[in-house]
């Protein structure tokens, strides 16, 4: 807001100026007692750094509004305007600093500016002042209390959002290291430096960015954000606090349940999170490869054998060559058809009901197939080691979790 400087129909007399300059001192005694009585926040004694802040303000105050009501206000010093908006700036940022709201300190301004008018009305009147003047000079007042309420909010809303951006670069700092596994004494320091409370347990869960910071910023002020670096492109990795407390699985499932796709991973102590999130991201890249379900809240802990299947791609790939050789002599659609059936029959221990019902196709035909198979595998569908072998190429009950 700028600043409601009078016009020259405004101009104090020079007596009244200087009369109104000799009642200074007495005025901001009086203002910092009144506001010490009617504002709670600062009814302690104005010691230290705070109390020479707000007295310093409050002499401000009064100074440049007599400056710019008696017409003192020099063109040659340009930089008198700024330099007194930055205190009540610093003012604003002082109280954010604390972590007290802004609304005792415009309470303060707004008391200020009562006992200020007050004071100019008892001196107009035994001067003898124009009704209109004193009419002007009382708008004056609370435009000038309006002007340095504006600088105040600035800086308290610029120091907030300071804090708040060091907080989570420092939050941000302690979920790396903790995902990097470092030094335990390494990780103790961040968390003193973040000022972080260390909770019982940390649950990673993955989501798009913008689902993931309203999450971490809804559930509980221990969040930890992690953007970026192995979540994905526009996705954040968030560790939530404590969510096996009483109540709170249930309310994390209804929450996922209104995002978009997530991972959620395994609860697990906080120092032992890194391991947890590498799952989940595993997870997720395998999601993303189509070969875990997507489009639903996914709990790493049902896909754990998926996991452990995928682990080594290389391996995995050798040994499906090798154990679906037999395939390799029939058509390509004869081969799809006949490693789905053997996929859903391993998956089913031989229920030809249910493998009929998976593959809606009719029991005899199931029956047909199976006999196929016995050919081409011979004692290898008798084997518990091939058949395990033969269910972990073909992904057999994975998708079940």
């Amino acid at each position: 807001m700028r600043a409601a400087t009078p016009s020259p129909a405004l101009l104090l007399p020079p007596d009244v100026t200087e009369r109104l300059r000799a009642e200074l001192p007495g005025l901001a005694d009086e203002m910092l007692a009144v506001i010490g009585a009617e504002v709670p926040a600062y009814a302690r004694p104005l010691e230290g750094e705070f109390g020479r802040g707000i007295r310093r303000g409050v002499q401000e105050a009064l100074q440049r509004f007599l400056e710019l009501a008696g017409g003192l206000e020099r063109p040659d010093e340009p930089g008198r305007a700024a330099a007194s908006r930055e205190l009540y700036v610093a003012l604003g940022r002082g109280e954010a600093r604390v972590g007290r709201p802004l609304d005792a300190l415009l309470s303060a301004y707004r008391v200020g500016a009562r006992v200020t008018w007050s004071r100019l009305a008892e001196l107009g009147l035994r001067e003898g002042l124009a009704p209109d003047l004193l009419v002007q000079l009382a708008a004056a007042v609370f435009a000038y209390i309006d002007e340095i309420s504006s600088a105040s909010a600035a800086g308290h809303a610029a120091e907030q959002s300071q804090l708040v951006g060091e907080r989570e670069r420092r939050h941000e700092a302690l979920a790396r290291l903790l995902l990097g596994e470092a030094p335990a004494g390494l990780v103790d320091e961040a968390v003193t430096v973040a000022g972080w409370t260390p909770s019982v347990t940390l649950t990673p869960v993955l989501l798009a960015d913008p689902d993931a910071r309203r999450l971490a910023a809804r559930w509980d002020e221990r969040s930890l954000l992690l953007p970026g670096e192995g979540a994905g492109p526009g996705r954040a990795l968030v560790l939530l606090p404590d969510v096996d407390g009483p109540g709170r699985a249930e309310r994390l499932s209804s929450v996922l349940a209104a995002t978009g796709p997530s991972v959620l991973g395994p609860v697990r102590p906080w120092r032992e999170s890194s391991a947890a999130a590498a799952l989940v991201l595993r997870a997720a890249a395998l999601q993303s490869a189509d070969l875990l379900p997507g489009g639903r809240p996914l709990r790493v802990e049902q896909h754990l054998a998926a996991l452990v299947v995928h682990a080594d791609p290389l391996a995995l790939a050798e040994l499906g060559t090798v154990r679906l050789a037999p395939l390799e002599a029939l058509t390509e659609l004869a081969r799809e058809r006949m490693t789905s059936t053997l996929r859903s029959w391993l998956a089913h221990h031989g229920d030809r009901q249910q493998v009929a019902a998976e593959l809606g196709i009719h029991p005899q035909t199931v029956r047909y197939r199976v006999g196929q198979l016995r050919e081409l595998f011979g004692e290898q569908l008798e084997d518990p080691c091939r058949r395990l072998e033969l269910a972990l190429v073909t992904g057999a009950g994975l998708e079940r979790g």
